[in-house]
């Protein structure tokens, strides 16, 4: 049985490349995209909603197939690594759209069953305070990408070499985990009753959430670089705030992961919510380098936190296997974030600025954050922690959860 401590870090591998690769290493380089490749403000709205299609295609396939774990997470790795090879090799926007399109997908696989597959191992070894191990995958390769491309802007690096670069790096990542994905998916831990289930509350409202969290986020995480160039104009200055977005993703994981567990998820659901309106509202009524600085922290703060406390629930709503349901997470998830990019462009480019496109962020941020503390008001899981194990009593045929 292998040691949970390289199966965490793993995971985290898989999520930093499913998204700080395969979703969000647009962001960094659209800036440079437009300077050197002749992309448009729309065209890279563009991009950034086909990725978010895949994405979409991607979780609803896992939704509706019983795909094989280990095989689905090796093909979207190298999915992931081809497609953003493809980035640096393609000489136009139609085979971009393609290459976008099927990084959106493998993400999305990569996303649902690389959670599905680590949480499993995490909680039959006891280790659930490695789940934070995980969940700070994105932010990682979040800053990796941000912090290398914006230390190096400058220095004669076209956007097609990054791409290449950041492709030949997913092979060789892949490569060095490819054989710890050989685990196989550990067995549920427990069964439960339907009292037990139904007991956690129904799932409209966790998808409703995360899926108004998509579309609040997924705004300033594609167009921050350049709502920094917009607001401050600091060519040199605005691929700091994508490193720092990752910075705040890392350390609020973290930190959440060392504090106790909040009795409710929805508290913790809450909370990012909220995160991510003032961080929306401060980048838009405070157009400084200190109001924008705050703003991109509060907004990094909420995006894998949010993930967290989301599977956390789902794994409650779904104790025997939550695959499905992550799935289904997911599915809103992307409907939110294919919206998003492209109506902020369009708004951004007729209005010269991105105030409507926060604003909007910050409405379906406050959507979100309603329907959280309404759920949260009810109680739903007042009886047990969110991070409790479940497993039959002695006593009883029923679970306890503890």
């Amino acid at each position: 049985m292998r040691s949970p401590v390289p199966l965490s870090l793993a995971g985290m591998t898989v999520l930093a490349l499913a998204l700080g690769i395969g979703r969000f290493l647009l962001t960094p380089l659209l800036p440079l995209m437009q300077a050197d490749a002749g992309l448009s403000l729309v065209g890279g709205g563009w991009l950034a909603s086909i990725n978010n299609i895949g994405y979409l295609l991607g979780a609803l396939l896992c939704t509706a197939l019983a795909l094989p774990q280990r095989a689905s997470l090796r093909s979207g790795l190298v999915l992931v690594a081809l497609g953003t090879l493809g980035m640096g090799l393609a000489p136009s926007l139609a085979p971009w759209l393609l290459c976008r399109f099927v990084a959106g997908v493998a993400a999305a696989v990569l996303m649902v069953h690389g959670i599905a597959w680590c949480g499993a191992h995490l909680r039959r070894h006891g280790r659930l305070g490695l789940e934070a191990v995980l969940y700070s995958g994105p932010g990682v390769g979040i800053i990796a990408s941000g912090v290398l491309v914006a230390a190096l802007h400058g220095t004669g690096l076209d956007s097609a070499r990054w791409w290449l670069a950041f492709g030949v790096a997913s092979a060789a990542l892949t490569a060095l985990i490819w054989r710890t994905l050989d685990a196989p998916a550990a067995p549920a831990a427990a069964t439960v009753t339907k009292g037990d289930a139904r007991d956690a509350g129904p799932t409209w409202p966790l998808v409703a959430i995360y899926g108004l969290f998509g579309f609040g986020y997924v705004i300033p995480a594609t167009f921050l670089p350049l709502i920094a160039d917009a607001q401050l104009h600091l060519p040199a200055l605005r691929e700091w705030f994508w490193p720092l977005y990752g910075v705040a993703t890392v350390l609020a994981t973290l930190l959440l992961g060392a504090l106790p567990a909040p009795r409710n998820n929805y508290a913790g659901l809450a909370g990012c919510c909220l995160s991510m309106l003032l961080g929306a509202a401060l980048c838009l009524y405070w157009p400084s380098r200190t109001g924008l600085a705050l703003g991109t922290v509060l907004e990094g703060a909420a995006i894998t936190p949010v993930v967290m406390f989301t599977m956390r629930q789902a794994a409650r709503l779904a104790p025997r296997d939550p695959t499905r349901l992550i799935g289904a997470l997911t599915v809103a998830f992307g409907i939110g974030q294919i919206v998003g990019p492209p109506v902020a462009a369009t708004l951004a480019a007729h209005r010269h600025g991105f105030a409507a496109p926060l604003e909007l962020a910050a409405l379906a941020s406050a959507l979100a954050l309603a329907l959280a503390l309404s759920r949260l008001g009810r109680g739903a899981l007042s009886a047990a922690a969110p991070g409790s194990s479940c497993a039959p009593s002695p006593r009883s045929p029923r679970t306890e959860c503890r």
